[in-house]
């Protein structure tokens, strides 16, 4: 036995070990990305969560091997793991940036635990400004009663399918004339102390 084959062989930190740690680390993180949500009805599993899972698993080889790269022999599979480690990462990322797997329910799915999210922030956050304080109110309405047309949405695709079939065109991001004067007339709403800034229980 060579004095890097003792090496390794004492620290027990063979290949299938670290191939086990980065499983189990990935398997850990699904849950744990629906830990905000407001409700656990609301944790839906979401494809979107499962590959970026994946991605940060990707991610942890690399770096678990950059750091115990002398515990390990044979460069070339080094090179090679961290190489295959580092494409997978990239096309997943590239996979979940453009939505390559979500489809109109897989959609709905991600954005339920997503909206559930914003209303636990929205709900137990410290908020002293009025104006934030009507900002989040707006945020929390607005997400609930979307995640119920959501639900309803589900159930009606799965029990009657899809009403179109074809990709539709998604609405524009630019900041309209409308969404500016809205945001104004939030930020210099009422001064604090005014009776119509405080909200009504």
């Amino acid at each position: 036995m060579t004095a890097q084959d003792h090496k390794q062989h004492s620290t027990g930190m063979g290949w299938g070990r670290i191939a086990g740690m980065i499983a189990l680390s990935v398997i850990v993180m699904i849950p744990l990305m629906y830990q905000l949500v407001y409700s656990f009805d609301h944790a839906l599993f979401s494809v979107n969560r499962l590959v970026a899972s994946l991605v940060m698993g990707c991610v942890m080889t690399v770096i678990m091997l950059g750091f115990m790269w002398s515990m390990y022999k044979g460069t070339a599979v080094k090179v090679a793991v961290v190489a295959i480690a580092a494409v997978a990462g990239l096309t997943l990322l590239f996979v979940n940036r453009n939505q390559s797997l979500i489809d109109d329910v897989r959609f709905m799915q991600s954005m339920i635990p997503h909206h559930s999210i914003a209303i636990n922030n929205a709900r137990k956050a410290s908020i002293s400004d009025p104006r934030v304080r009507k900002l989040a109110d707006n945020i929390i309405k607005a997400q609930v009663k979307e995640i119920l047309q959501m639900k309803m949405l589900i159930a009606d695709i799965e029990q009657n399918g899809e009403r179109g079939q074809q990709p539709l065109p998604a609405a524009a991001t630019e900041i309209t004339d409308d969404m500016r004067s809205e945001a104004e007339k939030l930020v210099n709403g009422p001064q604090t102390g005014d009776a119509a800034s405080v909200p009504q229980q």
